[in-house]
């Protein structure tokens, strides 16, 4: 009794584990045809591909849609940075079976900013990925895209004319011109170029001449066409012969690119614009009623008086300086102190403007200082 009780247990036992096996489905396996391909790096590329899906079911039949809900570029490798994304979805479903091989077509479009991308990260190549699921199990495969300088061989310059905008190749201008230079190239394939506008200044040795960058080009290019390239505003603060160039990082130039020269003129020295002085009349004996007048001059920001050494016109023995509404001075006490009774001298005004330049000046007029305890001059209208 108790064995055959035993035999019972057992037997029920084994048939319930058999009644509730779980159903067992999963993605195993996704491959990739082709599994490489080559995409240019100049052009967005369309590229085929067919997604072989192995699905396994173990136990009763269960769900049977396998789905994609993207693909994914990466950089480098399957792992590396991610360059952009594919939104459309891909799903399947069939009978139950306990394995299935499931194809996917798809054609993708490799966006050329994802090529660009990749190349910028320094990558010679990137993947397309897919994962596919069944709400079970998920798997993924992906397709190796080779980056190549594009249809066409390999990439290169042909060549590189330069011109300044007007089709001159020298030129001659004046201090503050607006000037640049173009360049026309021809390539052959696609690919990124790179190149540095470049100047060298007045004064630099010809042979080894000192060239400093003015502006970075990166530009992708494709096929035989011939892009043009301006440069930004040429210096011309100085006076001199200059020399500009576009040198030609990648790809190497089988070739010595040319130069360009022009020359600016030297500008002109600048000279104040006279200014008429009112009083004193020359000869003025100064004391501390003497008045000093001028006329106005436009654009000044202030006006200066000096009183200079008679034999010495650059050197300013004392003066003052007042705003630009007022038209006539009076000298203070403490700057009379620093003229020597009895002495002669030169005046003269300045008018300055904002940046701090003198824009006119008086002619330079004698005056005597008047003499130690002489008795002030009733004013006189001197101003002539």
């Amino acid at each position: 009794m108790h064995d055959g009780t035993s035999k019972s247990m057992l037997i029920a036992a084994l048939l319930a584990l058999g009644a509730l096996q779980p159903t067992r489905a999963a993605v195993t396996t996704v491959t990739a045809t082709p599994a490489s391909r080559s995409v240019p790096i100049a052009r967005a590329t369309s590229v085929a591909v067919v997604w072989n899906v192995t699905r396994v079911i173990t136990g009763a039949s269960g769900g049977t849609t396998v789905f994609s809900s993207g693909g994914t570029f990466r950089a480098g490798s399957t792992d590396g940075p991610i360059l952009g994304t594919n939104a459309r979805g891909l799903s399947q479903t069939k009978p139950p079976a306990p394995l299935t091989v499931l194809s996917f077509r798809e054609s993708v479009l490799v966006p050329a900013q994802v090529v660009f991308r990749a190349h910028e990260l320094g990558a010679g190549r990137l993947f397309y990925l897919r994962t596919f699921d069944d709400g079970t199990a998920a798997a993924g495969g992906a397709v190796e895209l080779k980056i190549t300088g594009g249809a066409g061989g390999s990439f290169g310059v042909e060549r590189l004319a330069l011109t300044f905008e007007g089709g001159s190749v020298i030129d001659v201008v004046e201090p503050g011109a607006d000037l640049r230079a173009e360049a026309r190239l021809t390539f052959s394939g696609s690919g990124l170029l790179r190149a540095v506008w470049e100047v060298a200044e007045p004064g630099d040795a010809v042979e080894n001449a000192a060239f400093r960058p003015l502006a970075i080009v990166r530009r992708y290019v494709a096929g035989r066409r011939s892009p043009s390239l301006k440069s930004p505003a040429l210096p011309v603060h100085l006076g001199g012969m200059y020399r500009v160039r576009l040198r030609l990082v990648a790809p190497t130039p089988g070739f010595t690119p040319p130069e360009l020269r022009y020359f600016v003129r030297a500008a002109a020295p600048f000279r104040p614009a006279v200014m008429a002085p009112l009083g004193p009349r020359a000869g003025t004996t100064l004391d501390k009623s003497t008045r000093f007048a001028w006329s106005p001059v436009p654009g000044t920001r202030a006006y200066r008086l000096q009183i200079l050494e008679p034999t010495d016109s650059t050197r300013a023995v004392t003066g003052a300086i007042v705003d630009a509404e007022r038209r006539e001075l009076v000298l203070s006490e403490i700057t009379r102190a620093h003229l020597a009774p009895g002495e002669r001298y030169v005046w003269r005004v300045q008018a300055i403007d904002a940046s701090g330049r003198v824009i006119a000046e008086s002619p330079p007029r004698e005056l005597v200082v008047a003499p130690e305890g002489s008795a002030p001059r009733p004013a006189a209208d001197g101003r002539r």
